[in-house]
């Protein structure tokens, strides 16, 4: 028979799996020192932001007024939420333009029989015109994107995606655009590719019987596996996931005219390795025991 969680018991598990969600971020919040306030900013910013959205789509009125009733937040502060949402959106839309459009380059530059060989290795690209050598503008231009030349070289060189030999010519050496190299752009990557795994674990929670549910797969070892065991299983999954998503690229790819449609989504495919994580160990009765010493 299958458990059945009243309302409060299941909102108590969905606050712990907040918890639980956020924990291993708290290793970054630390390090880049993001403090409390920042954290509760952000949390509250949020939750307004959401709470309008909500109302919206529910067709009830969602001025500012009406926020700062709900939320207990000043009109005045509301009103200044907004106007630096708005700012931070348009950024946001240009760093995640800017990323789309590198990748398109980069995915081009591999996939292409004009700028890659016929095992998929990306030519070398001249910097100018040069006899028969394809050239970085060819490249670019056939990309159809709308970043200038100088910037991507500048991006693509911060990721560590490309080397820049003399003046001569450009050599791709990483098609991840993500890169150690780029620490803005991982932090980027980071918010976004736990937006898109909680967007689909969120979908699957509440979708309804005629939605389509979204792929969600997940292997985890029976046993404890040594770090070389590790290193082992890294390797396997670097050949062969590799393998697996560039081949599923190249498969909707091949396939815009069929698949196409200008008034559709975007959709995609991550995957990730993960370490089981670590029971949490905070023991609330020494805390407890302890904060009675120091106030006796």
């Amino acid at each position: 028979m299958e458990l059945q969680l009243a309302p409060e018991d299941e909102r108590t598990v969905f606050l712990d799996a907040i918890e639980e969600s956020l924990r291993p971020l708290m290793r970054a919040v630390f390090r880049y020192g993001v403090s409390y306030q920042d954290l509760i900013g952000v949390v509250r910013a949020l939750y307004i932001f959401s709470l309008r959205e909500r109302y919206e789509d529910q067709g009830r009125p969602a001025d500012e007024t009406r926020l700062s009733l709900m939320t207990g937040v000043t009109r005045g502060e509301v009103i200044k939420l907004f106007a630096s949402r708005v700012e931070r959106d348009q950024q946001r839309a240009l760093a995640a333009k800017q990323t789309d459009q590198l990748s398109q380059l980069l995915a081009r530059w591999h996939d292409d029989p004009e700028f890659s060989t016929p095992y998929g290795a990306p030519l070398e690209l001249s910097l100018k015109p040069e006899g028969t050598f394809r050239t970085l503008d060819q490249l670019i231009a056939a990309s159809g994107i709308e970043l200038d030349r100088v910037s991507i070289i500048s991006y693509l060189s911060s990721a560590g995606c490309i080397e820049i030999h003399g003046t001569r010519f450009v050599r791709c050496v990483n098609r991840n655009l993500i890169s150690r190299k780029a620490d803005v752009v991982r932090i980027s990557h980071l918010g976004r590719s736990a937006a898109a795994q909680n967007s689909t674990l969120v979908r699957n929670l509440f979708r309804g019987e005629a939605e389509t549910p979204f792929f969600e797969r997940t292997t985890l070892s029976d046993f404890p596996l040594s770090s070389q065991a590790r290193d082992r299983l890294l390797t396997h999954l670097a050949e062969d996931g590799a393998d697996f998503i560039n081949e599923l690229d190249r498969w909707v790819s091949d396939k815009k005219e069929l698949l196409s449609d200008p008034n559709g989504r975007r959709y995609g495919v991550s995957m990730f390795f993960f370490q089981e994580p670590e029971a949490n160990n905070f023991n609330t009765k020494e805390l407890g025991a302890d904060l009675s010493n120091k106030v006796a």
